[in-house]
C-alpha cells in the first residue's frame, strides 16, 4: 500500500504515470541546467581570477619597468656626457677647420699679392738697365771680352752638391 500512495503522489505531480524500470526522474532537466550553471560561474571566475592575475603581473613589470634604478640613472648620466663631450668635441674641431681654412685663403691672397708686386719690380728693373750699355761699359771702359769656347772648363762633383775652389781647377790635358 505504501506503493500506491507514491504512485498517486507522482501521478497528481506529473499528470501521468509511467510503469517499469524506465521511470524518468522528475526535473532532471532543471538539475543538469543548474549544474551547467555552477560549471559556467566556475570557468568565468577562473577566467576573470587568470585575468586579474595576468594583469596584476602587467601592473607589477610596469612598475618595475619604470623604476630607475641607481645603476641605470648613472648609466643615463654618463651616456649624456659622453654625448655632450662628443658633440663639443666635433665642434671645436670643425671651429678648426674654419680658421684653418680662413688662414688658408688670406695667405694665398697675401702670396698673390707679393708675386704681383715682385713681377712689376722686375719689369721695372729690367726697363730701368739697358744691357747693351752694360755690355758697352764692360768692354769699353773694363777692357772686358766675350767668352770664347776654349775658355769654358766643365768639372764633376759626384761626391758634394756644391763646391768651393781653393786652388786653381785642374785642366783637362
Amino acid at each position: 500500500m505504501p506503493d500506491n500512495r507514491k504512485r498517486r503522489q507522482q501521478m497528481r505531480q506529473t499528470n501521468y504515470y509511467i510503469e517499469g524500470n524506465t521511470v524518468r526522474k522528475l526535473e532532471a532537466e532543471p538539475e543538469r541546467k543548474a549544474y551547467e550553471q555552477r560549471r559556467q560561474i566556475g570557468e568565468e571566475r577562473r577566467r576573470r581570477a587568470e585575468k586579474h592575475r595576468k594583469q596584476e603581473i602587467a601592473r607589477r613589470n610596469q612598475e618595475r619597468a619604470l623604476r630607475l634604478n641607481l645603476t641605470y640613472t648613472v648609466f643615463l648620466i654618463f651616456s649624456v656626457a659622453v654625448t655632450v663631450a662628443a658633440c663639443v668635441f666635433y665642434l671645436s674641431l670643425q671651429n678648426e677647420i674654419l680658421r684653418t681654412s680662413e688662414q688658408v685663403a688670406e695667405l694665398k691672397s697675401e702670396l698673390s699679392t707679393i708675386t704681383n708686386e715682385n713681377v712689376a719690380m722686375e719689369e721695372r728693373i729690367n726697363s730701368a738697365v739697358d744691357l747693351s750699355e752694360v755690355y758697352q761699359r764692360a768692354v769699353g771702359e773694363f777692357g772686358m771680352t766675350a767668352i770664347t769656347e776654349g775658355q769654358i772648363h766643365y768639372y764633376s762633383n759626384e761626391n758634394q752638391d756644391y763646391v768651393k775652389q781653393y786652388r786653381q781647377i785642374p785642366s783637362d790635358d
